[in-house]
């Protein structure tokens, strides 16, 4: 079922992840509720508690959906790996869900200024920030080789990488990651866990037909695919 709707989505040009399109919303609610807690608590301003109160409800709302989608992505891009920054992000969303339900029962049945709510608030603030950190670290933690620069379709495929393939694969070392590191791919003879021989065919072949644990990409365009090819012989 979660492979047809990327596969669906695809259809119409949609191959990016689902989660980070939503989790704008619990996270800007929660950074709403943390400005007006503050303001609330300076200026002493009731209405003000009650917006914070109601912006923590919405994030709580509005994370059962981002845990969705979120759960849907980590099966379909990484196929279920438990990377440590996707554990890390389970226990943070986990914590964020406790602290806005704490917040709230003290916003909806405390004092509207209780130090409690406030130090909820804050806390959940601080989750968001770690789920935004962890969330980063998954997309942008590859860099370019060391003592290089990249340029044209190497540059672009470093991006292709980063977003597709740097949650399972290193590209600066050998060692497994969830897959196989990548560096000196084009420099050897075999694809790893494959052993097909190592040619660019073989290589867009491997991305297309699913091998062992690692998902399909026949969803990237060829011009991706060319980039990424472009980049890994840089390694």
């Amino acid at each position: 079922m979660i492979s047809f709707i990327y596969q669906t989505l695809t259809q119409f040009g949609y191959t990016h992840p689902l989660h980070p399109t939503i989790t704008h919303l619990p996270i800007g609610m929660v950074m709403g509720a943390f400005i007006f807690i503050l303001i609330a608590q300076i200026y002493r301003k009731t209405h003000l508690a009650q917006t914070a109160r109601n912006c923590c409800l919405l994030a709580l709302i509005g994370a059962l959906p981002t845990v969705a989608l979120g759960i849907m992505d980590w099966q379909h891009f990484y196929n279920g790996s438990l990377l440590f920054p996707i554990k890390m992000k389970m226990a943070l969303a986990g914590i964020l869900v406790i602290f806005l339900t704490i917040a709230l029962i003290f916003g909806f049945f405390g004092e509207r200024y209780s130090k409690t709510f406030i130090l909820m608030v804050g806390l959940a603030l601080c989750s968001t920030i770690g789920l935004g950190y962890f969330g980063g670290e998954l997309v942008y933690a590859t860099k370019a080789p060391a003592g290089q620069e990249l340029e044209g379709q190497a540059a672009a495929g470093a991006a292709v990488f980063n977003q597709n393939c740097s949650v399972c694969h290193f590209s600066d070392s050998t060692a497994i990651k969830v897959g196989p590191g990548l560096k000196g791919l084009f420099k050897g003879d075999k694809l790893p866990v494959s052993g097909w021989a190592v040619t660019e065919e073989n290589f867009r072949r491997r991305l297309r037909e699913p091998f062992d644990k690692m998902p399909p990409f026949g969803h990237l365009p060829p011009e991706q695919v060319e980039e990424l090819i472009a980049y890994l012989k840089t390694l």
